[in-house]
């Protein structure tokens, strides 16, 4: 069989125009002779000739003429030599701005794919996979990227750099090659896991294909016969059905032998077919054909219809020994069956990447994917975009998510931090959203400082949900200690004031209903213990004889002498009007001014009243009430004394 690299660009050319001849006069005798031109003229430029194999790679699926044209414009090759060609203009406006899409799609994913190293952890790799099929905006660019990438391969033996031959393989192996089995492209995804295989494990790939002792197109042949013999004895039995299959691949084995910890020897489907039939009880009848046919392998039956997977899987399997001992492993399903393991949850590219349930994402590919196989063209509307930290890591938003929902889902402290972020290198608000393959550098503070607007939707700072939670989460523990902080001092205050021991305080915290310490600071400084029922609960617990039994004896003042300043302790300020949030209100009868000094007397119900020191009124107050009256300061007194 000639090897694709070895088939002549004017043979390649000529295939090109059978095909757009045989599209049954949908291209105008003119545009194929445009794209034959084309074609000649990328075979001239590029000595690989890339251009023109990739065409009729994507002719023989079947692609649209645009397609065709961008193919071919792609070529790395035709694009520096600065040819160009009347075939897009040819194509009427729709027709070129269809192809300049494409060219431009093909473009950015080859950028990003050039830009950033292989990825390693399999989150990250189904992050590639998912920024190139959303990323290129239609799945024809994603088919055309596939082919290129083939021909890349093909020639990677060619290049000198291991480095460089290591990391291409890599990421056609992670990346490039799951994303043509979810669209279906069997042949390509065989072909780039294969080969990538090749060069990354030469010693185990020369191995496995020793130990299979036949070429691929023998066990081909092999294979069509065995299916020959089986549509023979199905139709004689009177079951309808449609048997096909193809040999396992280098790769595929080697995956096989690594995921059941099997030798070469222990593996049972080297060689596979399928076998499509209509109903369940076709199903058991063609098992029953095959068992008859060849001898079965009792260890290697698996019931699936009757027991199915976990994720709705359902199919018979069993392996037997067919013609010349070699053993073939055999799969029977209904057409339902099929189309539910090739396009529902349990779609074959998911089951054998180990995957769990679907999520939105897989089925749109999904939707793709059938799309593809009846011509029909459309965009994936992908629900999430995917760009890059500026190491190269990938993290999934949600649509329209900002810069700032960027920072947030790297890690909550750096949104917190935000100040501002570069996209590709250009500073941008923190409102910008950002787009697929965009590289976003995030701008810090040194120290945390969220805006309450961030956790608005309507402001259009973030775009998630649960970012603007992490923002309603921080601004919640913020408020927390700033209440805790004003309700301690509140409390101490108290505390001095009524000279409170350990276990007087615990008797006040019995008194108002909570655990400890710490809710009450929170309840004082969330208001929902005012001042006036703190104090009242204060006085209420140690009681007017109490608290005087707790100090030293006072002597009687005469009416009109000055009052004794109290001993030790700190006179409280008077702040904003106010002591521990109480209003203050100087006294009718003595009316003392700001700067003198002063005693307040706190009343039951109008705050506190100040008084100077040797008003007649406090006096008689002191007398009654002693442990209602205080020592207070206006404000800067204690500098002014010193």
């Amino acid at each position: 069989m000639q090897h694709p690299l070895d088939i002549s660009s004017d043979h390649l050319c000529q295939r090109l125009q059978q095909v757009l001849d045989g599209m049954d006069g949908e291209v105008a005798p003119d545009v194929a002779l445009a794209v034959e031109r084309l074609c000649l003229s990328a075979a001239r430029e590029s000595a690989s000739a890339a251009g023109p194999r990739v065409a009729v790679a994507l002719a023989d699926i079947q692609a649209d003429l645009p397609t065709l044209v961008a193919a071919l414009l792609a070529d790395p090759a035709l694009s520096e030599s600065g040819v160009s060609s009347p075939a897009p203009t040819m194509l009427g406006q729709d027709g070129k701005r269809d192809v300049q899409r494409l060219i431009e799609a093909i473009e950015r994913l080859r950028g990003w794919e050039a830009r950033y190293p292989e990825p390693r952890a399999e989150g990250q790799r189904e992050y590639w996979r998912r920024l190139l099929l959303a990323g290129a905006r239609d799945a024809r660019a994603v088919l055309i990227d596939l082919a290129y990438r083939l021909e890349g391969m093909r020639a990677l033996g060619d290049e000198p750099d291991e480095a460089r031959r290591r990391r291409f393989a890599g990421m056609t192996l992670a990346v490039h090659a799951p994303i043509a089995h979810r669209l279906g492209l069997g042949q390509i995804k065989w072909e780039l896991e294969d080969l990538a295989f090749r060069h990354l494990e030469p010693n185990t790939y020369v191995e496995i294909a020793r130990l299979l002792d036949e070429r691929r197109t023998s066990r081909e042949s092999y294979l069509a016969h065995i299916e020959q013999k089986l549509n023979h004895a199905l139709i004689q039995a009177g079951i309808r059905a449609e048997v096909y299959g193809r040999p396992k691949h280098i790769y595929s084995i080697w995956g096989k032998m690594r995921r059941k910890q099997l030798s070469f020897e222990g593996l049972f489907d080297v060689r596979a077919l399928r076998v499509q039939v209509d109903s369940v009880t076709d199903c058991y009848a063609a098992l029953s054909v095959v068992h008859e046919l060849f001898r079965p392998i009792p260890s290697e039956y698996d019931d699936y219809i009757a027991r199915p997977k976990p994720n709705g899987y359902q199919s018979l399997h069993t392996a037997v020994h067919a013609d010349e001992d070699k053993v073939v492993e055999i799969q029977i399903r209904t057409e339902r069956m099929h189309a539910f393991a090739e396009y529902g949850v349990a779609a074959h590219w998911r089951y054998k990447a180990g995957g769990g349930s679907a999520n939105p994402f897989d089925m749109q590919v999904e939707s793709l994917r059938r799309g593809l196989s009846r011509g029909e063209i459309r965009p994936l509307a992908a629900p999430m975009v995917y760009a890059f930290t500026p190491n190269g890591e990938l993290v999934e938003l949600p649509a329209g998510a900002t810069v700032l929902d960027f920072a947030y889902r790297i890690h909550t402290h750096l949104g917190h931090r935000c100040r501002g972020a570069k996209i590709n290198g250009q500073i941008t608000p923190l409102k910008t959203e950002v787009a697929n393959g965009d590289t976003v550098e995030v701008l810090t503070n040194k120290e945390p400082a969220p805006s309450r607007e961030w956790a608005h939707a309507k402001s259009g700072f973030l775009r998630s949900a649960s970012s603007r939670a992490k923002v309603r989460n921080w601004f919640a523990q913020f408020d927390r200690e700033d209440a805790r902080e004003r309700g301690r001092l509140i409390c101490e205050r108290l505390y001095r004031r009524f000279s409170m021991d350990a276990p007087a305080r615990r008797q006040l915290l019995e008194a108002l209903g909570v655990n400890s310490e710490d809710q009450l600071f929170l309840a004082v400084g969330h208001h929902r213990i005012a001042p006036e029922t703190l104090q009242a609960a204060a006085r209420g617990q140690l009681g007017a004889a109490a608290d005087r039994s707790a100090r030293p004896p006072r002597e009687e003042t005469p009416a009109g002498e000055p009052l004794p300043e109290p001993p030790g302790g700190r006179s409280l300020v008077i702040e904003n009007q106010s002591i521990d949030g109480l209003k203050v209100i100087p006294a009718k009868c003595c009316n003392p001014q700001p700067g003198e000094r002063v005693m307040a007397f706190l009343s039951r119900s109008q705050g506190y009243k100040l008084h100077r020191p040797d008003c007649r009124n406090l006096a008689h107050l002191a007398g009654q009430y002693p442990e209602r009256v205080l020592p207070v300061e206006w404000p800067g007194a204690e500098d002014r004394s010193g």
